[in-house]
């Protein structure tokens, strides 16, 4: 699991979208990067989201190790 610390730096309306959708742009510090996520409009609007909120982001990897080796096995036969 990574755990980050974000930065939203900038909100904005994707085209031909504006009444369903919004993209935050979020800096991560750690990894001096910044990345996009679009939200849907309800999720954007009953979090509140502003530029200089701060958020914890975190990825979670999870893999299927039987439906990989299944994967494989088909592909090799």
């Amino acid at each position: 699991m990574l755990m980050f610390e974000g930065e939203i730096t900038h909100i904005k309306v994707p085209p031909n979208k504006a009444e369903y959708e919004r993209d935050l742009e979020i800096w991560i510090d750690e990894t001096s990067n910044e990345f996009e996520i679009t939200l849907d409009l309800n999720t954007f609007q009953k979090n509140g989201f502003q530029v200089g909120d701060k958020l914890t982001i975190k990825i979670e990897k999870q893999a299927d190790f039987d439906s990989l080796a299944r994967d494989f096995f088909k592909e090799n036969q």
